[in-house]
């Protein structure tokens, strides 16, 4: 099936600070890497970042991401991981994946709000408790972006290119909270969060804790 249209966003930076400035990952020293997934259509369209060191309490990509919106596509999950590597029996070692946290935004949301670059409130797998923020850059066209010098077969949203894009306030998407088996493909569609409550940054590149 051809696509609706073309989801280019940017997954900009993750911080592990939550609304009261709290550290809520569970390590300091890991490589995140940001997995994507599109919903709902004839086929679920998942893209992912390149692995990134946590530099204090914040993960830095700024890397364009370009996914095809397919017919009746309704929901982008966004999750946070890390490799988990497990002993076998035979000696060897299995690397899989952790979900550290997620959001879900329902693609109808983006559609009317696009271009954004903005904070989004993560949440844990399992209990649903605080994951941090995410910061992304959104945009949307029916034309495919065109070819980037280094190879990679779409182009970064103009909206969010290098974090430096413009930025809308005064508003929030709903976000589906990610809640039960949050492994990759997992994750069960529990709760939305009210459309009055903000999530903004300092201005600093960083969440602004909740007064």
């Amino acid at each position: 099936m051809s696509a609706e249209g073309f989801l280019t966003m940017t997954i900009i930076e993750a911080s592990g600070k939550n609304k009261d400035d709290n550290f809520v990952w569970d390590s300091d020293n890991f490589e995140g890497f940001v997995k994507v997934e599109l919903r709902g259509g004839p086929r679920n369209v998942k893209v992912s970042t390149r692995r990134a060191p946590v530099q204090g309490s914040t993960i830095f990509w700024n890397e364009p991401l370009v996914l095809e919106v397919l017919e009746h596509a309704n929901e982008l999950r966004v999750m946070l991981c890390k490799d988990k590597f497990t002993q076998l029996p035979d000696g060897s070692t299995k690397r899989g994946t952790q979900v550290l946290a997620a959001c879900g935004i329902y693609v109808s949301d983006i559609l009317d709000a696009v271009p954004i670059d903005k904070y989004f409130e993560l949440f844990r797998p399992g209990a649903g408790g605080e994951g941090g923020f995410i910061r992304l850059g959104l945009d949307f066209s029916t034309d495919a972006p065109p070819p980037m010098p280094d190879g990679q077969p779409f182009g970064a949203p103009q909206t969010a290119g290098g974090g430096k894009a413009k930025r809308r306030r005064g508003w929030v998407l709903p976000v589906v909270l990610l809640l039960g088996a949050a492994a990759v493909g997992g994750g069960v569609l529990a709760a939305q969060l009210p459309k009055e409550q903000q999530q903004k940054d300092d201005g600093k590149g960083k969440p602004k804790a909740k007064k």
